[in-house]
Formats: structure tokens, sequence, C-alpha cells
């Protein structure tokens, strides 16, 4: 039960992540377009500033993936002692 709440709490944080950065998309990509075609920015500083940008997601996206993965590994755990002591 627990494990499964973990699943979808992980699930949840991972999602909203992704849409709010889905929400922010167009000033990104203004802004990277824009880096792009300064005189003196390049690839790699468009890049970066675009990271930058996005940094902010970075702990909820991957905290939401270990979430999910925690809760993946308890409910794999869990499934394999129920098959070893079997169910009455």
């Amino acid at each position: 039960m627990v494990a499964g709440l973990l699943y979808v709490v992980g699930l949840v944080a991972t999602i909203a992540t992704a849409v709010m950065v889905g929400f922010s998309a167009p000033e990104l990509f203004d802004s990277f377009n824009a880096e792009l075609g300064s005189p003196t920015g390049g690839l790699v500083s468009a890049l970066l500033g675009t990271a930058r940008q996005l940094e902010w997601a970075v702990l909820p996206f991957a905290g939401g993936l270990a979430a999910m993965a925690l809760g993946r590994i308890v409910i794999l755990l869990g499934s394999i002692d129920r098959a070893l002591r079997g169910n009455p």
C-alpha cells in the first residue's frame, strides 16, 4: 500500500514538473534562439543559458523519478516475498 502511494506521488511530481517546464517552453525557445543569433553567442553558451533557466526543475523531476523507482523496488520485493512464502 505504501509502495503504491510512493509510486503515485513520484509520478505526480514528475508529471507536474514536466507540465511546468512545458508552460515555460516558449520563453526558453525564444531566449535560446536569441542567444544563437547574437554575434558573441554560440551553441555552448545557448545551451548553458537554457540549462540555467531550467535548473529549478532538476530536483523535483529527479526526486519524482527516485520516488517512483523506490516504490517499484518495494513492490517487487513484496511480490518476491509473497511468491516465496505462498499465499494462504
